[in-house]
């Protein structure tokens, strides 16, 4: 039997018991993933209505979810499943991203980008409807390719991807008619070239924003339904080629670098490629959702909000600044204009 010297059992009970504790504490990494995690609930507890934040490092599986499997109205940021759908369908030869749509009179929409101010007989490709339903959200791009290859294949592709929340019925004319017939009732069959000459200058903005608000929530109508963890999941598998071809799931990704709109999650940041959608209805929404490619490491990041009670301009500062506090965790430079709260 060894004997052990007091001193040396001192030493090896020191050794044992610093390993106990190191074995029962959490890795560095993870501590300053609840670091982050507990920065984010402290926005959420803040935040004058409902926010969800779905976040997942690619690179690492490192993930954040705050309220991510509730549905929440997407609004545009379900016309990432639909440039999905619209690819899938013309990989399988239903028709060729080449092929021309002619625009009519009918198709033209309340202002969203820049095709309903153009003349009937304009002929664009369903790849350049793509990139104008991203980039700018148009919504004539939008109900032209959800018409071509179906709101309930859309929702149906959704489904068989596991994303069984996610879903689109209604056409953005659908949207604007019960909007607008809110406040004119002769609106709510309109054409939509009769829903652009609107005369809003009639009604007040608080009428005009109650009746947005009755849509949105009361009219038995939306935009798009999902949930913040399924957007992240599809926006996953398009960076990790799942659901086309690599060459088609490079258009999408490259395309969602091109978006316009950024003053939400590109706000703060500044060596940051970022590959995002937006989705508006505000003041009382304001979604983002993309990809954040930070160092090296895709950081997909998704922010859905609803029943805001407040401006437009906090409820995209709150999502920016959620972007930014996920980016600087992960070693992104921000802007000097961004200021902890």
């Amino acid at each position: 039997m060894r004997v052990v010297s007091r001193a040396v059992a001192i030493g090896l009970s020191v050794v044992l018991l610093c390993s106990g504790v190191q074995a029962q504490s959490k890795p560095a990494s993870n501590v300053e993933l609840e670091q982050l995690k507990s920065q984010l609930q402290n926005i959420r507890q803040g935040f004058p209505g409902d926010i969800a934040v779905y976040m997942k490092n690619l690179k690492t599986g490192e993930e954040i979810a705050l309220d991510a499997d509730s549905v929440y109205e997407t609004f545009s940021v379900i016309k990432i499943a639909i440039m999905a759908e619209v690819l899938r369908q013309a990989e399988a030869g239903k028709f060729s991203s080449n092929d021309r749509i002619t625009l009519r009179a009918a198709d033209e929409r309340l202002p969203s980008g820049v095709l309903y101010t153009m003349q009937p007989g304009l002929n664009p490709t369903i790849r350049d409807l793509i990139t104008l339903m991203i980039m700018i959200s148009d919504n004539v791009a939008t109900d032209l390719l959800a018409d071509k290859v179906g709101r309930a294949n859309v929702t149906s592709y959704m489904h068989e991807l596991g994303l069984k929340d996610t879903s689109i019925k209604f056409s953005d004319l659908d949207w604007d008619r019960t909007w607008l017939g809110t406040l004119d009732p002769s609106y709510k069959n309109a054409s939509g070239d009769k829903t652009i000459e609107f005369p809003f200058d009639k009604f007040s903005e608080a009428q005009v924003q109650a009746a947005f608000n009755q849509t949105i929530y009361n009219a038995g109508i939306y935009f798009g339904h999902s949930t913040a963890r399924e957007i992240g999941h599809l926006l996953e598998m398009i960076q990790q080629n799942k659901l086309v071809s690599k060459p088609s799931s490079e258009f999408m990704l490259a395309t969602l670098e091109k978006q316009q709109v950024n003053n939400r999650f590109p706000k703060y940041l500044r060596d940051v490629r970022i590959a995002h959608k937006t989705g508006d209805g505000q003041p009382f929404v304001a979604n983002d959702a993309g990809i954040l490619f930070i160092k090296n490491q895709p950081v997909v990041l998704v922010v859905f909000t609803g029943h805001h009670r407040g401006e437009t301009e906090p409820l995209h500062d709150t999502v920016a600044r959620i972007a930014a506090l996920v980016a600087q965790h992960y070693g992104a430079q921000l802007s000097p204009e961004y200021q902890p709260q």
